[in-house]
């Protein structure tokens, strides 16, 4: 009995020893830090849920925007909006390109210097068309330009001598007695060009081919007998030019650009028709050269 009574006071206290003791609990603290040092938003009228703009005294104006859950806040002045759903597209998209073209410009042409003329001043009208290849940075373009030079020079055989002195025979060997050229002229050019742009700059290469008109006179045989030369007949000269061109554009607005453009092609011949009877015909080995200086305003569509 007493051993028993012993038993039951040893296991009492060592119980109450036990459940005295001070026990170290480990507490673990999960913590989720986001950072969001940029935000991408691709479709933002399709994946943003929800925006509210937030303002405090003292502090930064503040968007809040709710996407996929999730919240997020940017400020103010580091957030640039788009709003127009279709120009955004249209940016995206776009690799084709037209637009129209202002020229005034100056041009010299070595055949005419040789006769003492004047450089000619001139106004024209372009088309164009662009396409992006690769990036939209980078772009090939092709155009037609119609330039008028207003030339005020006429070349007259009887008072100077000149490059262009002398008989001709045209194709039905008619002879042609050489009397006068007038530097104005009408001209037709197709550019086409390699692109890229640079923020607002945009320089250019290319190359282009060229016709110009001229009005020219030969005195010839009117066909009375006996055959003299006895009439002042009017013929059209025509000049192939192929050459290389560097334009240089600067963006005024998203649909105005300016532009200077340099321009120097190569003629092999001159081609003389006449102007009522377009069988008669001939051609003149006349190497000369032209250089046009422009200024050019630029339309985007």
């Amino acid at each position: 009995m007493l051993r028993d009574k012993i038993l039951i006071f040893l296991l009492a206290f060592t119980g109450f020893a036990f459940s005295q003791d001070k026990k170290t609990d480990t507490i673990f603290v999960y913590e989720e830090v986001v950072v969001y040092d940029t935000v991408f938003v691709e479709k933002p009228f399709t994946k943003i849920d929800k925006a509210v703009f937030t303002s405090e005294t003292n502090k930064k104006d503040k968007l809040e925007l709710v996407q996929n859950g999730k919240k997020f806040q940017v400020t103010i002045d580091t957030l640039i909006l788009v709003t127009d759903k279709k120009r955004m597209d249209k940016e995206k998209k776009q690799t084709w390109f037209f637009g129209g073209k202002l020229h005034l410009g100056i041009a010299r042409n070595s055949l005419f210097k040789e006769m003492n003329a004047p450089n000619t001043t001139g106004i024209g009208l372009g088309i164009w068309t662009r396409k992006a290849l690769f990036n939209s940075s980078f772009s090939v373009g092709i155009g037609i330009d119609a330039f008028y030079w207003m030339g005020s020079f006429s070349f007259n055989a009887s008072q100077n001598d000149g490059i262009l002195n002398g008989y001709y025979f045209t194709n039905n060997n008619a002879p042609k007695l050489f009397q006068a050229i007038d530097n104005k002229n009408f001209q037709l050019q197709l550019p086409v060009q390699l692109y890229y742009r640079i923020n607002k700059f945009t320089p250019s290469i290319g190359a282009f081919a060229s016709t110009s008109t001229y009005k020219a006179q030969f005195i010839g045989s009117s066909g009375k007998l006996p055959l003299i030369f006895d009439e002042t007949q009017r013929f059209k000269a025509e000049a192939l030019q192929i050459g290389y061109l560097i334009e240089l554009q600067y963006a005024i607005s998203s649909h105005i650009s300016v532009a200077l453009h340099f321009n120097s092609g190569k003629s092999n011949h001159l081609f003389f028709s006449k102007s009522d009877d377009k069988n008669q015909f001939f051609k003149t080995k006349n190497t000369f050269t032209e250089n046009k200086f422009l200024l050019q305003l630029i339309y985007s569509l």
